[in-house]
């Protein structure tokens, strides 16, 4: 794609934002329609981290930051923060799964049996050890739980569980499994091979897997070349499907079946050595790449409460183009993920600095890269903030508000273990809506966006996310929630032609600008409560 290409297609989508036709829309859902148009465009081919159409649409973001007056806090005075990443390619031909056992061998057949992806931190991944299982591989201390008391774990292979107990909280327990590698690698483990449950392919499949694995996997370094998010201690890692995870088992003598039935009914499954030995191994590519945050400073108006800032972050990357199915349309556009995040972020700046009087706080915004690829443009702000960390007093993250019908309710992720949750409630009743509890813990979203990035840094985030009422009666044109994340999210279809509801987008502005007003106008800072899980986790 040429240079000129570009900046002509930049020049039509600012006279398209100049002839927005009127109509019923207010201001700020023509607004909103505008940037949708553009962000959410085929021009963008999907906005995959380190493309061509990521690097325009946070060239398009930077010069609406520079329109609203916004200052620069990236890089070298200017708006983006360059993110440098190494990325790791697997080569589809080299993956091997044996397991050795009393009457010989057995070898997984890859794709059908067994998934592995590319290895960042070596190019050839082999490793031959024992196997031990270590249930989910968690140790919770603040649930009162752990599955390592029964085992050793030093140089073996821990088989382990995907998902967490039942017993846990929702939150609590997204983290705990989020972050079960680096607790199986505290204890030596040197290898991981993750077994399918009948619950966590209703969540995420093991052939939802295949789509990914042809796929780069990255992450970001340091100055010295450093792997900064990953185990690169885990020599090689694999998935089984539930049937194959059922094989693996009964080689060990062990009952797959009886053991997930206990994990259903609440109950800790036995740690314990299996008997076996496996060898796994497999090759991967590997190149650099950057990609690019773009971040700037909103000053606040009082002189104290400047220096403290309230982050308001959304991730401007989706997937790209799909080369595995077959359709015509391959471009995942992602207009609700998470064109319509970005969007309301910049409507928001807009409406901000429109105001007589600024917020007391200064507000941050950080329009991050590699959200889909692990949270890697959140994390890598997170380690390298361009203000002083214990400075940003909360952070609001936007990610895939679903804007295709006309909810009356919301879900503040995160909120309930803060002070943030009064100003989240009361934001939300002032509009007509409800604000509900988690009706999907299952699905760990807490720990799926880029607020996790802020929260491991002790900050107290709230992700504020659109939700169906069941005594909805939806128009024949609108599309739930549920419908959303069914049958359009990472697909194609997750695109301009949805019925989106710009009416109903800029209510959702409205809220989230209330909340950001709340926050960075009060008097003291938001807290965590004293009896939350992540009041302890600082630093992570």
């Amino acid at each position: 794609m040429t240079l000129k290409f570009i900046l002509n297609a930049l020049l039509i989508s600012c006279t398209c934002l100049l002839l927005v036709t009127p109509d019923a829309h207010s201001d700020t859902a023509q607004r909103f329609e505008a940037h949708m148009d553009f962000l959410a465009s085929d021009l963008l081919r999907g906005r995959d981290t380190g493309s061509v159409g990521h690097e325009i649409a946070a060239q398009y973001i930077a010069t609406e930051f520079a329109k609203l007056g916004i200052i620069p806090a990236g890089d070298n005075g200017g708006y983006q923060q360059r993110v440098p990443f190494k990325s790791a390619l697997l080569d589809l031909d080299s993956p091997k799964l044996m397991v050795s056992h009393d009457a010989g061998e057995h070898e997984f057949k890859f794709m059908s049996e067994f998934l592995v992806g590319a290895d960042v931190s070596r190019t050839e991944s082999a490793v031959s050890a024992e196997l031990v299982f270590a249930g989910f591989g968690i140790d919770a201390p603040f649930l009162n739980y752990s599955d390592f008391d029964q085992i050793d774990l030093q140089g073996k292979i821990a088989v382990v569980l995907r998902g967490k107990p039942i017993t846990f909280p929702s939150e609590e327990g997204a983290h705990y499994s989020r972050t079960s590698t680096q607790a199986l690698v505290d204890r030596g483990a040197i290898a991981v091979i993750s077994v399918s449950t009948p619950q966590m392919e209703k969540i995420w499949g093991f052939d939802r897997g295949k789509a990914y694995i042809d796929k780069p996997k990255i992450s970001w370094i340091n100055a010295q070349g450093a792997i900064g998010k990953g185990n690169p201690e885990i020599m090689a890692a694999a998935l089984l499907s539930v049937e194959s995870g059922k094989k693996l088992f009964a080689l060990a003598g062990m009952d797959m079946d009886a053991i997930i039935e206990q994990t259903e009914k609440g109950e800790q499954p036995k740690a314990q050595n299996m008997g076996l030995t496996a060898s796994i191994s497999y090759q991967s590519s590997h190149s650099q790449i950057s990609s690019p945050n773009v971040i700037g400073i909103l000053e606040g108006a009082d002189p104290v409460l400047k220096d403290e800032y309230v982050l308001l972050s959304a991730h401007t990357d989706h997937i790209g183009v799909s080369t595995h199915i077959e359709l015509g349309d391959k471009i995942n556009n992602g207009a609700m993920d998470n064109a319509a995040g970005v969007t309301t972020l910049l409507e928001m700046a807009y409406q901000i600095t429109q105001l007589n009087q600024r917020p007391k706080r200064s507000i941050l915004f950080a329009m991050v890269t590699a959200e889909e690829k692990g949270l890697l443009g959140s994390d890598y702000f997170a380690h390298n903030p361009t203000v002083p960390i214990d400075s940003i007093v909360a952070n609001i993250n936007l990610d895939m508000p679903i804007l295709t019908n006309a909810f009356d309710q919301l879900i503040g992720f995160g909120a309930q273990h803060s002070s943030l949750w009064g100003v989240i409630e009361g934001a939300v009743k002032q509009h007509g809506m409800n604000l509900i509890p988690d009706p999907m813990p299952e699905q760990s979203i807490f720990v799926r966006s880029d607020q996790y990035s802020f929260v491991k840094k002790g900050i107290p985030a709230v992700f504020l996310v659109t939700a169906d009422n069941a005594n909805m009666v939806f128009e024949a044109h609108e599309v739930s929630s549920q419908e959303f994340r069914m049958q359009h999210y990472h697909k194609p279809s997750d695109q301009l032609d949805l019925p989106i509801n710009y009416e109903v987008a800029a209510k959702f502005v409205a809220i989230n600008r209330v909340i950001v007003s709340e926050v960075a106008n009060a008097e003291e800072r938001p807290s965590w409560n004293k009896d939350s899980f992540f009041a302890t986790i600082k630093n992570d």
